[in-house]
């Protein structure tokens, strides 16, 4: 039993080593963006398909919110990186 959790935790290492590395490798694509860009376009977005202010504001800030915390998130078909 010992043996299958620790060949889980180094599986999940692995793949989170692994996915860090695949998004630094993207970084420099033409389609990369900041989080805090990506922020302002959602915000944008959300002005120009008639939500209030503070409605924008809200969805803006979880953008940038979720975009931090996980270290990319989509607009569109642009990615936003960290």
């Amino acid at each position: 039993m010992r043996k299958a959790f620790n060949l889980a935790v180094a599986a999940i290492l692995v793949f989170v080593i692994s996915d860090r590395a695949f998004m630094h490798a993207q970084a420099g694509e033409p389609a990369s963006i900041t989080c805090a860009k990506g922020a302002e376009l959602v915000k944008s977005d959300a002005l120009g398909k008639g939500y209030p202010e503070i409605m924008s504001t809200a969805q803006s800030e979880n953008f940038l919110s979720n975009c931090l915390v996980t270290g990319r998130a989509n607009v569109g078909d642009l990615i936003a990186r960290n």
